[in-house]
């Protein structure tokens, strides 16, 4: 008996020892990972991922027969990682902060902190396309830790523009030259804005889909978010004018009161609350069934909402974060200079934004029980507490806060960006065949939002930046802008 033991196993011995072992060869190894499914909105058994170059090339199982051969190890230890994300709202260059006269310098130091915030990409939604340019450039030398941008340019709005650097449109007959010149500038997009009149908007949109380029932005004063719908604006931000067209309109003698008052924020409080009080939830169901008809995108910037109405109690808890920021940028955040801060000593005026606030968050849930798609942006520039890349943490808390659930808040700055860009065979999902763009996180973020700020690493355009090299950047960016305004 104790033979035929002994012979069992020299022959299991020797099968074992026989078995070929791939070989696999790359540039890194990310060794023992949970992958955060954003797509069925699971953690899938822990893998190992190889990436080469740029781009995810392998993804096996824990104790699959491979040995690898890699310039660099990654051990994560059981440790999560999802696709890197993005913020479809920014602007890293705000021409409304020009005013401020920004040095370039500082200025160009908001880019690392996307990236080493797990934020990969942008969509830089106005400001000096020079600029952008020049970035990206940086980038390519490896001279600034840059995200992938995709830019609109200057804004476009009326005779009057709003804020600098925008192209005012004083006529219909102007639309054409002013679109084409962008393009050949190389937009990736148009971006309307607030001021731009009805027959110059309509015209835009007409001759914009005419040439099947894309155009996004404000929804203007003078037109409705339906209408901005049924001439196929890609994307609306912010939620504007839909409390406007889903509420009753005023009566003449309820204009004639707002007219007589002296006081702007007495007429702005004044309108909004009519707005509130008479909002019709089956009107806006109707709008968003029109939204998923006509496939329309929609920005919230809930975070952006929040941090103006909540300012005061905003700043206590994000003022470690200021040091990140150049001092142009921490002046404007004061409510001495900024244009978003005015009024902070009328209740009723704060009040009355946090009502709003409440009230987005209802209109963010129902659109997306109604199956309107979702994308995260945080309006980061000249709106206060709204941070470049910590911005995007807080947009999505504020998604789970309106309803979505952590793996439905994700897809809004993962899968739906790649989407909406067209890009999805190469981001979105940590999949083989993508670029390499990946957080990994301590612990779970489908089990609770907030652990998407437990960053041990980031990998992008396949480089490993670890905890460490994370730290580094972040004092370096410190150090640069030499603390903080004293507030």
């Amino acid at each position: 008996m104790r033979k035929q033991v002994t012979c069992w196993a020299v022959c299991a011995l020797t099968i074992f020892s026989c078995q070929r072992r791939e070989q696999v060869k790359g540039d890194l190894l990310i060794k023992d990972v949970q992958i955060v499914d954003v797509e069925s909105g699971k953690i899938l058994p822990r893998k190992n991922i190889v990436v080469t170059g740029q781009r995810i090339v392998r993804i096996d199982s824990i104790g699959s027969a491979i040995d690898y051969e890699v310039a660099q190890t990654f051990e994560a230890s059981g440790k999560y990682i999802m696709p890197g994300l993005w913020d479809m709202h920014a602007h890293p260059d705000d021409p409304e902060v020009w005013r401020m006269d920004p040095q370039p310098e500082k200025r160009d130091l908001l880019l690392p902190l996307f990236v080493v915030n797990g934020v990969m990409g942008i969509r830089d939604m106005a400001g000096s396309l020079d600029v952008v340019k020049t970035w990206r450039e940086k980038y390519r030398s490896m001279e600034l830790l840059v995200p992938k941008i995709y830019a609109g340019g200057p804004l476009l709005d009326g005779p009057d523009p709003m804020w600098d650097g925008s192209v005012g449109i004083d006529s219909p007959e102007q639309v054409k030259h002013v679109v084409d010149s962008l393009i050949v500038e190389g937009v990736d997009f148009l971006k309307v804005y607030s001021l731009l009149p009805r027959d110059i908007y309509f015209q835009l949109s007409q001759y914009a889909n005419e040439i099947g380029f894309p155009f996004v932005g404000h929804v203007p004063f003078t037109v409705s978010p339906s209408e901005a719908a049924m001439t196929g604006m890609k994307s609306q931000e912010h939620l504007l004018e839909i409390l406007k067209e889903c509420s009753d309109r005023p009566s003449g003698e309820f204009m004639e009161g707002i007219r007589k008052m002296k006081n702007g924020i007495d007429r702005s409080n004044a309108m909004n609350a009519h707005r509130l009080s008479t909002f019709d939830e089956v009107r806006a169901d109707s709008l968003y069934s029109l939204f998923v008809q006509e496939k329309i995108w929609h920005c919230p910037t809930l975070s952006m909402w929040r941090k103006n109405a909540w300012y005061e109690e905003e700043l206590s808890k994000d003022k470690a974060l200021l040091a990140f920021l150049p001092q142009y940028l921490q002046a404007y955040w004061t409510p001495e200079v900024n244009d978003h801060l005015t009024h902070r000593d009328n209740e009723k005026f704060i009040e009355t934004k946090k009502k709003l606030y409440s009230l987005y968050l209802q209109m963010v849930k129902r659109m997306h029980e109604k199956g309107v798609m979702l994308l995260a942006g945080t309006d980061m520039g000249a709106n206060p507490l709204c941070f470049p890349g910590v911005g995007v943490h807080n947009e999505l808390e504020d998604f789970v806060q309106a309803g979505l659930s952590p793996a439905e808040a994700l897809r809004t700055a993962t899968i739906n960006p790649a989407l909406f860009f067209g890009i999805k065979a190469d981001y979105g999902t940590v999949e083989v065949g993508k670029i390499a763009n990946l957080v990994l996180l301590d612990n779970d973020p489908l089990g609770n939002i907030q652990n998407i700020r437990a960053i041990d690493a980031v990998v992008y355009d396949g480089v490993l930046i670890d905890a460490t090299a994370i730290e580094k950047i972040k004092k370096n960016i410190q150090d640069a802008h030499k603390g903080t305004l004293d507030r």
